[in-house]
């Protein structure tokens, strides 16, 4: 192991706990602080928030949010990369709750999910799982990041099968424009996830299943006049050459060998919904048409976007304990 692995997986951590709404916190997670460090905190006007470094030998997660930075070379320089826990306010200490990886898009934040996907997590449906991509983006060849997002999350897993209240086993993701293509490579170049919904991004040519990618349920939504992510596919503005959006469900339902054709319906907001297996225990992989619409803003369509894919990802849990 080089010595920039032996950095990227060091066992210190620095976490930030934040209480309800960013208040600041209390004390650490993870068990007695060995130190504390101090900085501004521009909602309370002044030094409130601490970070501790704190021993991981004490496995219980607090509610509310966990700001945790995890070390990693990029471009020869070591940089602290920051990953949310997003956890029910009232935890139940004896619970073990599915994990959501949240990724944003190129140029977002992962802040935003904390908003986005409380109602979920403050039900106690999982927890969140938010990482800041580097450059405030995922580096799938043509973008801003250089990082090794996959060593990334990868790392992120091994710390939170530290955490009890955490169930690493059953993990899903779900990704928005370059947020879902780094889903699509997530699911292949991994084993984390029993499901990824990725929205308004299909796969590129580049990065496709391979023999050893597990088989995986897929979600997948996309705009039919998208620019930016061409539905028919072919070059983007991105950089990177895309597959036809249907082609992409395709090579998904093939790759996890789903016998027979699929099931094309209308549904009632007047999209497409193209559905490939539905064996109990299966993989299943679902496609949506959203007709008319360009890269995103169709989140309120088919009931909410996050309730729709959130729906998705309870089924195969159901799915795995039939």
């Amino acid at each position: 192991m080089t010595a920039a692995q032996l950095s990227f997986f060091s066992v210190t951590l620095l976490l930030v706990v934040f209480g309800p709404f960013g208040a600041c916190a209390e004390e650490a997670p993870f068990g007695e602080a060995l130190r504390t460090l101090q900085i501004p905190n521009r909602a309370a006007g002044g030094n409130a928030r601490s970070i501790h470094t704190v021993s991981v030998k004490r496995e219980n997660l607090r509610g509310g949010v966990t700001r945790l930075l995890i070390p990693q070379e990029v471009d020869g320089k070591l940089t602290d990369r920051e990953v949310l826990i997003h956890a029910p306010r009232s935890i139940d200490p004896a619970a073990r709750h599915p994990i959501v990886f949240a990724l944003h898009g190129n140029g977002g934040q992962n802040r935003s999910f904390l908003r986005q996907l409380r109602p979920f997590v403050d039900r106690g449906d999982f927890v969140g799982i938010y990482p800041q991509g580097h450059r405030r983006s995922w580096n799938l060849g043509e973008e801003a990041s250089t990082a090794d997002d996959v060593a990334f999350i990868n790392a992120i897993m091994e710390k939170l099968a530290e955490i009890r209240q955490l169930d690493t086993d059953t993990a899903f993701a779900i990704g928005f424009s370059n947020g879902a293509g780094m889903a699509h490579r997530l699911a292949i170049e991994t084993d984390h996830f029993l499901a990824i919904a990725a929205i308004a991004s299909h796969m590129t040519v580049e990065i496709l299943p391979e023999e050893e990618t597990k088989a995986t349920s897929v979600l997948q939504i996309s705009g039919d006049r998208d620019k930016i992510i061409p539905y028919q596919g072919g070059d983007s503005p991105t950089g990177h050459l895309f597959l036809p959006a249907e082609v992409s469900s395709r090579i998904w339902a093939r790759h996890n060998r789903i016998q027979g054709r699929p099931e094309v319906s209308d549904t009632p907001d007047g999209n497409e919904k193209i559905v490939y297996g539905n064996g109990l225990g299966d993989p299943v992989v679902i496609h949506y048409r959203m007709r008319d619409f360009g890269h995103g803003g169709f989140e309120r369509e088919e009931g909410g976007i996050n309730r729709l894919v959130w729906n998705f990802f309870r089924d195969r849990i159901r799915n795995t304990e039939e």
